[in-house]
């Protein structure tokens, strides 16, 4: 076997990057998240690693922490840097996104040209690299380097040696690596946090608050095993859905398969070579048996026969697809681009597999990829190793702790003086004072954090389930609540899946006018396409029609029968739902086992079938039909003009084209030939020198709820585009009919003009509806004045002649409902226009309307992308492209992709590469560009994975394709995620903070108490933590997703003016009211300082009698207030989520904390006394003037001033913060608008400068 020989025209295609004298050679089409984009290679010296493992000793392990915390830290203590790379144990990669990790250099053996050699390898991001040539190489099969004929010629016979095979590529196996149980637990223990939380409940433990620290330490055990629990489901969804381990019937050894007359013939004695052996066991090379109700265990060559896969669960499409075998022919074998049909792919499911013979002789594929090499595997990697993304909540969460724990210092510091005083009175002492010191920053950090913060996702994860959407990657929920950008797919998405045939245009001679013209609409082409022979006398040198005494009509009937991959499965066709309603319409009968198709005496042999290709945009047949050998071709009409003699394609060949299509129908052409024999013609000759024959016009329906979702999400300011592989005039048609156009916009195409300029191919943009009037190619805006001939051939006065009143009439037939539906529509579209203000004046009255209700703090501080401009852009695939490859070179082609990027709302015929492309570019042209894509089908894989947020619509209940699946079959699934993802994101945000001001709520109290030695106890540490804080943050994000989506985008930003104002500005109303009820009470005649009284009773050097004062008891009281009702006031509604009485946990231990504590406040019962340690009075035994007590008349001022707290606390969220953001936002609006730049880095960057 070759597998191991290196290929001098695959090695050139590979990427070479050599930085600090480690090379390394990327693979063939390596994904963006398994990019390197440095290697350095470093040794660990034994000097070195004594001098470590001595310090992380005398450190007590503090030092490894801080070493497995940062990589740069652990190089510098542990390693050298090692030039000579044989030397070298380990290696530091740096990904495009600029991230380290550090990996061991393992030796391994491997087999190479049939030798055994040794070699230094790594594993990066399940990529296998070996050190060979002065370079790291990833391990590649060769065939996507080799051609169809080679691979049979070389591969056919199978393995004899698959141990040799194994060394070099491994065996076949997707499960992800297991990380165990107990390294997920010391990986989750081992963070800052909990770190933080373990010295914390030692420290309290110290303190002897016995009864607090078993809680916290339980809430954060809870808190480890709810993050553990999340993570091993996930880890073990995935591991469920990419793991596969079953019996398969391998051949190896030497196999009696031969080539005769191009074609691969399997002898029956093949059997005896079948083997039962696991499909992990598995190498490059192997012959697998296709059978039915098989899972496909890696990416396979379909060697003979034909089967029926479902790939629902590896790239969302739902429809079966039928594969046949691969051709002995020169072309490259590219899994990825032309060769799918040929292909099938790991993870997905064989329904049927086929064989004239089957039973007797084995349906065979030949393995190409195994393990994480295969497509399967590479989704799998996208989804271990996600793009980061410009979302900073999480990372500004720790910055912000960072800051609470800094200021914990800053409050201790303020109690030095007294503590100090105290010392010099031996009232405390030093151990006691840092002790307090450490606790106040126990108290900035809750424990309870963590599981708080994902709260609203979890919520929200439950409430889409319950919608049926799934979801594979929860941090991509609040991800959704910041999309600004929504790309559709066309066929299955926006529209229906299936098409209805809705009429043929045929072409037909005229005598009269001896010219080729479009014959009369076929509407009931069962009946009028059968036609008796009419001989036509066409001269177009090659007589086609006169040759097989068969009118274009029912060679277009035959095309119908024949050009087409259709299967049948248990008496149902399948097959692409067009090719269904094509082939019903002929009244034939398809014998798909004997490869025929058949009416009473009729039959139509398919001799050779070359499946339809997006990047070719077409499929074609060659059948035998009466000894006749012909071939058939279907496709974009835009392709098969391009193929056909021009003699046989009328002038009117673009009006007919654009009619239809402008009217939302989806039109395919076709064309014909006669051939002598089919064994000749490879793709390219047999797709050449085609009669034109006539259209296929299928009519594909929007689904019912699509227009109202799109308008929903303009509504809601959210730029809506459509990206398609279909035809640019049926894609601005549609984009028409469910409003992603607006009725009064104007549109320009971008296409590549039919004359070239100075040789070169250039790009024009076309007004759609008045050709005459174009963009102007520097800034894309309307010129008013500009005539292109470059389409004169279809414009002249005689293109239909005499014939034109016909035609109008025969049109009359296609456009007589539609012109009902449309006139309708434009009525309905002139009433709303009439009636509403544009989306942007709404945009600026709703936001008038929030600022009036003081809401607009918390939008996002970004204009709306607006919907009311003139005119909007559509792109074909071909301009597109065209634009790509100059942006790096051409700074004009640079800036005109950066406007196309902000204009273009339609893309057409686009490849599915290039719609991953697109999704790449518009994530950048905004800082908060954030992009969701929205797909049913294999088309969209790429795309979906690369967009911020992908949804696949699909039946499976999870599919690895895209992050978020929906079993709601239309586009609806959009405005519940988008909504989810807001309410999700507000509720992170909300919770964040409410615990940071319960932090410093917490710290002021406790900051207080030390000012007078004391401090809380232990039961009201746990009464706080247990009964207030935790219901409150946990019930909080029960609180609905707001009804409708609105126009606003949530803030994601903590380090941002009203995230800060609102929580620095809170802290110090609370901080201010504790501080003025500590004064307030000392001034009372009743109060005695918690020092003199425990001197009175003799215990001031015991701490724990110390927590037992007014102080304590006051403050207490007073601060359980504050964390009911400032929860309340972060507990925001409008417009993200729903009102906060609408959670009835939420609401009802809002009501019982306030009740509860009033209780205490105002009753003062000896019961609470007893449990909490409070002292509401104090009776000395040696000294009378001691004795006091709280006064009633006192509490209920108390309980006012908490009033006044409240209201104030309210009304500062409620206005204050509103008012003072809105006065910064206007004062840094104005200053922007002086140095107003573009974001968009096509438009400001220094190619364009230059």
């Amino acid at each position: 076997m070759k597998i191991g020989e290196s290929n001098e025209n695959s090695e050139k295609l590979l990427s070479k990057f050599q930085y600090n004298q480690v090379a390394f050679q990327l693979p063939k089409d390596v994904q963006e998240e398994a990019t390197i984009k440095q290697i350095l290679s470093f040794s660990s010296p034994i000097h070195k690693k004594l001098l470590y493992y001595s310090f992380c000793i005398l450190t007590c392990g503090i030092g490894y922490l801080f070493a497995r915390w940062n990589l740069s830290l652990k190089l510098f203590l542990l390693y050298s840097q090692c030039l000579d790379i044989t030397q070298a144990t380990h290696v530091v990669i740096t990904s495009l996104d600029n991230e380290k990790e550090l990996l061991k250099v393992g030796l391994k053996k491997i087999w190479i040209n049939k030798s055994e050699k040794q070699r230094k390898y790594f594993q990066y991001r399940l990529y296998t690299y070996f050190y060979e040539d002065d370079c790291f190489k990833a391990i590649e099969t060769p065939f996507q380097s080799l051609t169809h004929e080679e691979i049979i010629q070389n591969y056919c016979q199978g393995v004899e040696q698959p141990d040799e095979i194994a060394s070099l590529f491994g065996y076949n196996n997707t499960t992800i690596p297991d990380k165990g149980t107990g390294k997920i637990l010391i990986d989750e223990i081992l963070t800052p946090f909990y770190l933080f939380q373990i010295f914390s409940v030692c420290l309290w433990t110290i303190e002897k608050y016995y009864q607090y620290a078993i809680v916290i330490f339980l809430t954060s055990v809870i808190s480890i095993l709810v993050q553990f629990r999340e993570t091993r489901q996930n880890f073990q969804k995935l591991r469920k859905m990419t793991s596969q381990d079953q019996i398969d019937y391998i051949f190896r050894g030497k196999n009696d398969i031969k080539i005769q007359n191009k074609f691969i013939i399997v002898d029956k004695s093949i059997v005896n070579n079948k083997q039962k052996l696991s499909s992990k066991e598995i190498v490059p090379g192997d012959l697998i048996e296709v059978r039915d109700d098989w899972i496909v265990p890696c990416d396979c060559i379909l060697l003979n026969g034909s089967c029926i896969i479902n790939e629902s669960m590896l790239t969302g499409e739902s429809i079966p697809i039928i594969k046949n075998p691969i051709q002995l022919n020169k072309l490259i074998y590219s899994p990825n681009n032309d060769c799918k049909s040929i292909t099938l792919f790991a993870g997905t499911k064989c329904l049927e597999s086929r064989h004239p013979e089957k039973g007797q002789v084995p349906v065979l594929a030949i393995a190409v990829q195994t393990g994480f090499q295969t497509m399967k595997g590479q989704l799998v990697r996208s989804i271990l190793y996600p793009k980061p993304t410009t979302f900073s909540f999480y990372r500004d969460s720790l910055s912000f702790i960072s800051v609470m724990a800094m200021l914990s210092l800053v409050g201790f510091s303020l109690t030095i003086k007294s503590q100090v005083d105290e010392l010099k009175e031996n009232n405390t002492t030093i151990f006691q004072m840092v002790i307090n010191s450490l606790d106040l920053i126990t108290i900035t950090v809750p424990p309870a954090l963590p599981t708080c913060l994902s709260i609203g996702v979890s919520f929200a994860l439950a409430r889409l389930g319950k919608k049926q959407i799934y979801c594979i990657s929860p941090n991509k929920v609040n991800v959704a609540g910041k999309i600004t950008i929504m790309c559709f797919d066309k066929t299955g998405t926006l529209t229906e899946d299936g098409l209805d045939l809705y009429g043929v245009r045929t072409i037909g001679y005229n005598h009269k006018k001896s010219k080729i013209c479009f014959q009369d609409l076929i509407i009931d082409v069962k009946e009028e396409l059968q036609i008796p022979n009419v001989i036509y006398s066409m001269n177009l040198g090659q007589n086609l029609y006169g040759q097989t005494k068969l009118q274009p009509s029912q060679l277009v009937l035959e095309i119908m029968a024949s050009c087409h991959g259709l299967a049948k499965v248990n008496g149902n066709l399948i097959g692409d739902p067009l090719e269904v309603k094509m082939f019903e319409a002929t009244n034939f009968e398809l014998d798909d086992l004997n490869n025929e198709v058949f009416k009473e005496n009729d039959r139509i042999q398919i001799l050779k079938r070359f499946d339809f290709s997006s990047t070719l945009q077409r499929m074609s047949v060659i059948v035998s039909r009466n000894d006749k050998l012909r071939v058939h071709v279907k496709g974009s009409p835009e392709k098969l003009r391009e193929l056909c003699n021009p003699g046989s394609v009328p002038r009117s060949f673009h009006k007919i084209l654009e009619h239809y299509s402008k009217m939302g129908f989806r039109v395919l052409a076709c064309g014909s030939k006669i051939i002598d024999n089919d064994n000749e013609y490879n793709r390219d000759q047999a797709e050449c020198n085609l009669t034109f024959l006539g259209f296929l016009i299928m009519q594909n329906k929007l689904k019912p709820i699509t227009r109202n979702v799109i308008e929903t999400l303009q509504d809601a300011m959210i730029r809506t585009i459509m990206v398609t592989g279909d035809n640019v005039l049926t894609a601005i048609s549609v984009a028409r009919q469910c409003n992603i156009v607006q009725p009064n916009q104007r549109i320009f195409l971008g296409d590549i003009a039919e004359q070239k300029l100075d040789g070169k191919n250039h790009i024009i943009w076309k007004d759609f509806d008045m050709s005459d009037k174009v963009l102007n190619q520097d800034n894309l805006s309307p010129e008013l004045e500009f005539n292109d001939d470059s389409d004169d051939e279809f414009e002249t006065p005689e293109l239909f002649g005499q014939q034109e009143q016909q035609y109008e009439q025969q049109m009359e037939i296609i456009i007589e409902d539609n012109d009902k539906i449309v006139s309708i529509q434009n009525n309905e579209n002139k009433k709303i226009l009439n009636l509403k203000k544009s989306k942007y004046e709404n945009y600026k009255q709703e936001e008038e309307q929030l600022i009036a209700e003081n809401l607009d703090h918390l939008i996002d501080d970004q204009d709306p992308w607006k919907t009311d401009q003139p005119f909007v852009v559509a792109i074909s695939g071909k301009a597109f492209q065209l634009l790509l490859k100059q942006i790096d070179i051409n700074p004009k082609a640079r800036r005109l992709f950066g406007l196309m990027l902000e204009k273009t709302q339609i893309f057409a015929r686009m490849k599915p590469e290039q719609k991953a492309q697109l999704i790449s570019h518009l994530q950048i042209i905004n800082k908060k560009s954030l992009c969701g894509m929205c797909g049913d089908g294999a088309n969209d894989c790429g795309a979906l994975k690369t967009a911020d947020i992908g949804i696949s619509l699909s039946d499976a209940e999870a599919s690895i394709a895209a992050p978020f699946t929906s079993k709601i079959q239309n586009i609806s699934c959009v405005i519940k995620l988008l909504r989810e993802g807001r309410a999700s994101l507000v509720t992170s945000f909300q919770c964040f903070k409410y615990m940071a001001l319960y932090s410093m709520i917490q710290f002021c109290t406790v900051t207080l108490l030390y000012f007078t030695l004391s401090n809380m106890s232990s039961r009201q540490y746990f009464y706080i933590d247990l009964f207030i804080i935790i219901p409150l943050a946990g019930t909080m994000g029960q609180t609905k997703a707001y009804k409708k989506l609105t126009q606003f985008q949530p803030g994601s930003n903590l380090i941002s003016f009203p995230v800060l104002l609102s929580v620095i500005g809170s802290t110090l109303i609370q901080i201010g009211f504790q501080t003025f009820v500590y004064f307030f009470m000392k001034n009372q005649s009743w109060y005695r300082s918690g020092v003199d009284i425990h001197k009175d009773i003799g215990d001031i050097d015991d701490h724990r009698a110390m927590q037992t004062s007014y102080e304590n008891t006051i403050f207490f009281l007073f601060a359980n207030f504050q964390y009911v009702f400032q929860c309340v006031a972060f507990s925001i509604g409008k417009p993200f989520r729903r009102e906060f009485y609408t959670n009835f946990y939420f609401t009802f231990w809002i009501i019982l904390g306030m009740i509860f504590n009033s209780y205490i406040l105002l009753f003062q019962k000896s019961g609470f006394q007893n449990l909490f340690e409070f002292m509401f009075e104090y009776k000395s035994k040696n000294n009378k003037d001691l004795d006091s007590a709280i006064k009633q008349e006192w509490m209920y001022q108390l309980y006012g001033i908490m009033i006044l707290n409240m209201i104030i606390t309210i009304l500062f969220e409620k206005y204050i913060v509103p008012f003072t953001t809105r006065f910064y936002r206007n004062k840094k609006r104005k200053i922007l608008k002086r140095y107003k730049y573009s974001e968009n880095p096509y438009l400001n960057d220094e190619l364009n400068q230059k």
